[in-house]
């Protein structure tokens, strides 16, 4: 059976509505529901963070710039994160509040970096990124608005690439963003049908993996069946090469999303497999020719 039977006996199986894209930057590529505009979540997070790069790099911004979280900050429900449970006044630099934003998705550092940034700049540097279906609709507040974001899980797999190939406006700059995105703490979808050892080990001599630079997002709303998703995206390198991997999965009740995480996983597991299985093979071949 071969990859692609295997992930659509999959989506069959959980007759979820699923988008995927993955390609090995070898011309190897899976796509499907691609360019099905989603709910971001979270994951539109990255393209706030690529914003705050394109203004310090212009001399807007600057990273030891200092922020202050404030009760007018605090918006309750959703406080997802390490700053709402800190004191009033807490004083941070702007790559402080960047990274947590990403590593724990901290939606009050989101939201922080939102104001800081202005929410119409970063639609235009995602425009200009060439990004049409990728949009920053609010900021994050769940009394208030419905949903975060939108993209595709092509967009999101393409914008990854670039971070890795160095295009993010300059190697140094794609480079800093790619360091932060490798600190991500939050990435069950991505790597919890993985090799536990190849995770546990990761970057050593122990580990397939190098290392796997991410961002997921979700919404799980009891109210909302049709607007709730499961996304996940990044890089993943491992002994034999990098690949770009993006999964979203939408309108599910709240309930199922255990459900869905394993979903996305399984999806996750069987393009590893795959890549692994392939490189080895070839690495095989490779040295019966020699």
């Amino acid at each position: 059976m071969d990859i692609n039977e295997k992930i659509n006996n999959l989506i069959d199986k959980y007759n979820y509505n699923i988008g995927i894209y993955f390609n090995d930057l070898k011309g190897n590529i899976i796509a499907i529901n691609e360019n099905k505009t989603f709910e971001t979540a979270s994951c539109i997070k990255l393209f706030i963070l690529i914003e705050y790069y394109r203004q310090v790099n212009l001399g807007l911004k600057h990273r030891d710039d200092i922020l202050i979280y404030t009760q007018n900050d605090d918006f309750g429900a959703g406080n997802t994160g390490i700053i709402s449970s800190l004191s009033y006044g807490l004083k941070m630099v702007s790559k402080d509040y960047a990274t947590l934003m990403i590593i724990r998705s901290d939606n009050i550092a989101t939201n922080k970096m939102i104001d800081y940034l202005g929410l119409e700049n970063i639609n235009n540097t995602i425009k200009e990124l060439g990004f049409e279906k990728t949009k920053l609709l609010n900021k994050i507040d769940f009394t208030k608005y419905e949903g975060i974001g939108i993209s595709t899980p092509y967009e999101y797999g393409i914008v990854y690439q670039k971070i890795l190939m160095g295009e993010i406006f300059n190697k140094n700059i794609s480079n800093e963003i790619f360091e932060i995105l490798k600190k991500q703490q939050i990435n069950d979808v991505l790597i919890k049908k993985l090799p536990l050892l190849d995770v546990i080990f990761k970057g050593t001599k122990d580990s397939l993996v190098n290392y796997i630079a991410s961002k997921s997002g979700w919404i799980a709303d009891t109210n909302d069946k049709k607007n709730n998703v499961r996304n996940d995206g990044g890089i993943i390198s491992t002994v034999y090469g990098e690949y770009i991997i993006s999964i979203f999965i939408l309108g599910f009740d709240c309930y199922n999303h255990e459900e869905v995480i394993n979903c996305a996983s399984e999806i996750s597991k069987i393009i590893f497999d795959n890549f692994i299985n392939e490189m080895k093979q070839q690495v095989k071949e490779c040295w019966y020719m020699k």
